[in-house]
């Protein structure tokens, strides 16, 4: 194993512990981190299959449901963000393909970092918990985390505006990853065939080491307070902003072409 690939590995558990604690993070860290390795088309597909699986597992966090009650009790009331998020997931992967992302990088550092200054006023933006909203949310996420991998801030903004509980959150945002993950998937399995057997060995690992990280948040999660988890949410979004728009800034300086060339 290379210097590059253990950092990796590293960065990946870091990654996947914080997905455990807050419900998100581990697509959007390891993608970071891999894609100095590859372009980003590559990037994203390679994570594709630890992230889906790390979605999956999460999904048994709640203490009152089995997996499956919890897959159709949260599919019944959130169907509105999941299907929003799977059409913008669509639109988001041929954003991928032929978009320079780092425009779209600059749009969602600058409106995440607008909504975390926002909450620190007295009266912070509340969003109200509406099929409407549901749809304009979902939809901004799935083209988002189609492109960049990066679904959960515009997720995390309407469900903490929305004030769920942190183990709804967790719950919430991991079924719409999932299902954004399968739609990825299916687009970018010519990507994967690709894959060389060392890269996919490299893959089996950080799965197994993502799983054991994403484990012990979820230890870690249920003695964190809903007012700390709140705050922690939020710190979260606001070292990905601001990552966002330095991504942004390098991505443009090499290459302001709106397409890709």
């Amino acid at each position: 194993m290379s210097k590059a690939d253990l950092m990796v590995l590293i960065f990946c558990i870091i990654a996947a512990l914080l997905h455990g604690i807050s419900g998100f993070g581990f697509p959007m860290v390891s993608t970071a981190a891999i894609s100095t390795l590859y372009p980003l088309s590559t990037t994203v597909a390679f994570v594709l299959l630890p992230c889906l699986i790390l979605n999956l597992f999460l999904l048994n966090s709640d203490p009152e449901r089995s997996f499956l009650q919890a897959l159709r009790y949260y599919s019944g009331q959130y169907w509105g963000l999941i299907i929003s998020s799977l059409i913008g997931s669509v639109f988001g992967v041929q954003l991928l393909l032929h978009l320079n992302d780092g425009y779209l990088k600059l749009l969602m550092g600058l409106f995440i970092l607008w909504y975390v200054l926002d909450q620190f006023r007295s009266q912070p933006l509340r969003i109200q918990a509406s099929l409407k909203n549901m749809l304009l949310f979902g939809l901004l996420a799935g083209v988002i985390g189609g492109a960049t991998n990066a679904m959960a801030p515009f997720l995390m903004m309407y469900l903490l505006s929305t004030e769920h509980s942190k183990t709804e959150i967790v719950l919430i945002s991991n079924l719409n990853f999932a299902v954004s993950k399968l739609i990825q998937l299916l687009l970018l399995y010519p990507v994967m065939l690709q894959f060389k057997s060392e890269q996919w060995s490299l893959l089996g690992l950080l799965t197994v080491v993502s799983l054991l990280g994403v484990w012990a948040g979820g230890q870690l999660r249920a003695h964190i307070s809903q007012q700390k988890f709140r705050w922690l949410i939020l710190s979260l979004l606001a070292v990905l902003g601001g990552s966002a728009l330095w991504q942004a800034v390098q991505l443009l300086s090499q290459n302001p072409h709106f397409f890709v060339v």
